[in-house]
Order: structure tokens, then C-alpha cells, then sequence
């Protein structure tokens, strides 16, 4: 298993649209911290909103910031092309035929491709994180950070002033980026499944990052009610109460639990429907 990972792995990183997505990673983290900084510079009380205006007191908490503008489009149009694109572009090629020849089972080869989709998601946002913070901490320091009030800050609840060491930012900024890359557990495995369904990889890939933009769509219809629980993406920002509200929020557990429920019935019917396909292409 460990050695047709490590095939699937190396034959994914090696690919010009990685490294494309990885300079891609990488630029447009440094040009938010570039325009942040700008903005700063110009005064006139125009600094921003939310993590933003708190990214320019220090660098640590621009992580967070570049995590909360990238996760919910460009993130996961990544995710959605990694988890798409792992059976249906071997499809396209015509060598998921040949890769089935070998001797090993359809779910444990699915498994590591879905696996490798994982790892690749995984380290595209902690890229964009690692970016971040690298760029945040050259422009604006490695300080700690005293929150102001909420209440003045984003518009929300009367939350009091509260102080954050560079410890704790770094910590948060740790668990804020594997809440963020666990977030698209559901989307890999519907992107794996889409990608099962189709030999285009385009297809899946679209059918894919549709799913979410729907699900962001109808999550804001607050006359949903309870229905919006279900979604996928209903839980996707609950980390950013850690830096706003210095608090845990419980959401981010029900978030994880929702993530679980998702690969678990999805992963499934994504086996069951490979082992089950007659392989043409």
C-alpha cells in the first residue's frame, strides 16, 4: 500500500499543473500581504475588516487572514482539481485500464489515490499558510497581538479587548490551517466519487466545485433554517472565533464530526461504485 501511495504521489507532484498550483500557492498569499501593507500605509481609518485589520498589528495573524479569503474560491477549486482529477484523468488518458491490471484490489488502488488527493490538499493549504506567514512576519513583525473589541472590530456580539502571545498565534494559526485542510475531507470524497462517475476529468472537477459553491449558496439562506447544518460547508469558518473572539468554538468539533459523516458515505459508495464499473477507458 505504502509503495503504490508513494507511485501515485510521485506521478501527481510531478506534473506542470502542480508546480503551476504550488507558484500559485505561493504568489498570491505574498500579494494579499503586499496589498494589506499598502493599505495600511495609505491611513485615512481605511484598514480593512475582521482578520484583516488585525493582520496589520502582526505577522502571525496574516495566516489567517490569507486563509480566510483563499479557502472559500481558490482553495477549493485546488481541492476539487486534486480529488477530480484522480481516477477521471487516468480515465481520460486511457490508463486506469492498465492500472487495473495490476495486481492489486480497485479499493486499495482507489484508496491510495484518494489518499494522495488528500495529502496534496493538505499541503496546498499549508503552503498558503507557510506563505503567508513568511510574508506577514517581513512586513509586519513577529509580534504578539492585543484584540480589540468585537463589537467595533467586525459588527458582532460586545466581545472585551483580549491579548494573544506569539505562542498562542502560532498555535492558533497551526490548528486554524488543519481545521481548513480537514474541511475538504468531504469534498475529496465527493470528488473521488465524481470522479468514478465520469472519465472526463473536467466533468468531476466541475461537478465538484459546484457541490461546494451551491452548498456556500444555500448555506446563506438563513430561511433554510436547520437544513443548513447538512451542508458541507456550514462549519468551514468556525475557526476564525480563535483569533476574534479568543474562544474554541464548538462548531469546529460538530465541523469535523460533519467532515467524518461525508467520507464515510461517500468514500463507500465511491468503492462499491468502482469495483462495480466495467473499465473501458
Amino acid at each position: 500500500m505504502i509503495a503504490l501511495i508513494r507511485t501515485e504521489f510521485t506521478k501527481a507532484a510531478r506534473r506542470t499543473r502542480t508546480l503551476v498550483i504550488a507558484l500559485l500557492l505561493v504568489g498570491l498569499p505574498t500579494l494579499i500581504v503586499v496589498a494589506i501593507n499598502s493599505r495600511g500605509n495609505r491611513g485615512g481609518g481605511d484598514e480593512g475588516e475582521g482578520l484583516f485589520r488585525l493582520a496589520q498589528q502582526s505577522g502571525f495573524l496574516v495566516p489567517a487572514a490569507v486563509l480566510s479569503a483563499m479557502s472559500g474560491v481558490l482553495l477549493v477549486a485546488i481541492a476539487g482539481t486534486f480529488a477530480g482529477d484522480s481516477v477521471a484523468g487516468d480515465a481520460a488518458w486511457g490508463n486506469l485500464r492498465y492500472l487495473l491490471m495490476r495486481p492489486v484490489p480497485r479499493g486499495r488502488l482507489l484508496a491510495a489515490k484518494a489518499i494522495v488527493a488528500g495529502m496534496l490538499i493538505w499541503a496546498a493549504t499549508i503552503l498558503v499558510a507557510l506563505a503567508g506567514l513568511v510574508a506577514g512576519v517581513v512586513l509586519f513583525g513577529a509580534k504578539s497581538v492585543t484584540v480589540p473589541n468585537f463589537a467595533t472590530l467586525a459588527g458582532g456580539s460586545l466581545v472585551g479587548s483580549f491579548h494573544l502571545s506569539q505562542g498562542a498565534l502560532l498555535l492558533r494559526i497551526a490548528i486554524a490551517t488543519g481545521y481548513v485542510a480537514f474541511g475538504f475531507t468531504a469534498l475529496l470524497a465527493l470528488g473521488v466519487l465524481f470522479s468514478i462517475l465520469t472519465d472526463t476529468a473536467a466533468s468531476a472537477i466541475g461537478a465538484t466545485v459546484g457541490v461546494y459553491i451551491v452548498s456556500e449558496i444555500l448555506d446563506g439562506i438563513t430561511q433554510l433554517g436547520r437544513v443548513r447544518y447538512l451542508f458541507p460547508t456550514h462549519y468551514f469558518m468556525a475557526w476564525v472565533t480563535m483569533f476574534t473572539e479568543n474562544r474554541y468554538s464548538h462548531d469546529m468539533v460538530t465541523g469535523i464530526i460533519s467532515q467524518l459523516v461525508y467520507l464515510a458515505v461517500f468514500g463507500t459508495l465511491a468503492i462499491v461504485w468502482l469495483r462495480r464499473k466495467d473499465i473501458r477507458s
